[in-house]
């Protein structure tokens, strides 16, 4: 009979364990996956950010790209936890990547801080991998994180996470 993980607040090799499980067999992009994840987390570290919040950000993708689902989530890690979780979820029933993207803002400004720091964090991860590897980042990407970017800045959100957002995009060819 094998013991029973439950993981406390800010436990994050409970985290890891879930994310590794999560992830086993799943075919991600480059710069996704546990990397991208655990970067996101580490950004949020270095800018002070609680636990719970770090928690979040290792957690962000994983009802995105794995077979998880955000009650898998509340299940291992509580509600609160599976909100923040759910609210930087994409609507995978929205087609149109515009419209997803603008429903996805849409969670993340109701949901305000630390979700709108997660989203932010998540952004900085990207493109500092992208930058690394000289991946290309889409026009309409570029986009999508401009308009998160003024988001967070218009409700005064993230300041610090948003600075290092902007001089990023800043590198990027302008959209």
């Amino acid at each position: 009979m094998s013991a029973i993980l439950i993981p406390r607040l800010g436990d994050r090799a409970a985290a890891i364990h879930f994310l590794i499980d999560a992830y086993d067999g799943v075919s991600v992009r480059r710069g996704k996956g546990l990397p991208h994840a655990q970067a996101v987390a580490d950004i949020l570290h270095a800018t002070g950010s609680d636990e719970r919040t770090q928690l979040v950000g290792l957690l962000h993708d994983v009802v995105e790209d794995t077979p998880r689902t955000v009650d898998d989530v509340r299940e291992d890690f509580g509600a609160t936890i599976a909100t923040m979780v759910g609210s930087l979820t994409e609507d995978a029933t929205i087609r149109r990547y515009a419209q997803r993207k603008r429903a996805l803002r849409g969670a993340i400004a109701a949901a305000g801080s630390p979700v709108i720091d997660v989203a932010i964090a998540d952004k900085i991860a990207t493109l500092r991998h992208a930058r690394l590897t000289g991946l290309p980042v889409s026009d309409r990407k570029l986009r999508h994180y401009r308009t998160t970017l003024q988001l967070a800045l218009a409700a005064g959100l993230a300041t610090g996470l948003c600075l290092q957002l902007e001089a990023l995009l800043g590198e990027f060819a302008p959209t």
